[in-house]
């Protein structure tokens, strides 16, 4: 009888990341459950401003001690400019709180599983007028993950590597076009694996269309 393969690491520390939408929260919920992520808590703030957002955060974490917290979030979505996200990692130091960020919006993290764009993207409706077009049915809605989404992160997974790089490479176009990164997602990757563990895929594997 074959048995479970399990994802643990020694220390078995708590890793919590706090959303700024219900959708973003929902895609790593999926992504929790798919790789059997287990010392992963997703929780989504539901936060109008990046201000509303690291003060639930901080309470989050001290109330149930997670070990490391990170906070994703789409400049778009806490209509923030990347001067004041700037601000706020500096203001993270002393509260222990770790910024993942997407300029414009976290959808370019999905973008970057399709390919690295040749120019800084700042138009939010370019971005997801091309995945559209890659991705059957595309919705950037809680309702399309809860439906004919709900197997997004499995699509996208065999290119989670490739994403990853394309992340590092455009972020030094971002650079030179806006004076700072695009995405701090490369963190957060390091972080789950160095925390969870590598990702259990062997109960279900699905092919990027």
């Amino acid at each position: 009888m074959a048995t479970r393969k399990r994802n643990s690491t020694d220390s078995r520390r708590t890793l919590l990341l706090v959303t700024a939408t219900e959708a973003e929260a929902l895609f790593f919920s999926q992504m929790r459950k798919d790789c059997r992520y287990g010392n992963l808590t997703v929780v989504n703030a539901a936060a109008g401003s990046l201000k509303q957002l690291l003060t639930f955060a901080s309470r989050e974490k001290n109330r149930n001690r997670y070990d490391v917290a990170y906070v994703l979030f789409g400049l778009d979505d806490v209509g923030c400019t990347i001067e004041e996200v700037k601000e706020a990692e500096e203001a993270c130091v002393t509260k222990r709180l770790n910024l993942v960020y997407f300029n414009p919006s976290f959808t370019l993290w999905f973008y970057l599983h399709l390919g690295k764009p040749a120019s800084f993207i700042a138009d939010k409706a370019a971005i997801e007028g091309q995945l559209q077009k890659a991705i059957e049915g595309f919705e950037w809605t809680p309702e399309y993950l809860l439906t004919d989404g709900l197997n997004l992160h499995m699509k996208l997974f065999p290119r989670h590597s490739v994403a990853d790089q394309n992340a590092r490479d455009y972020n030094r176009i971002a650079v030179q076009a806006t004076g700072a990164k695009a995405t701090t997602m490369p963190e957060l990757n390091m972080a789950i694996t160095e925390i969870c563990g590598q990702a259990d895929m062997s109960h279900n594997t699905k092919v990027f269309k």
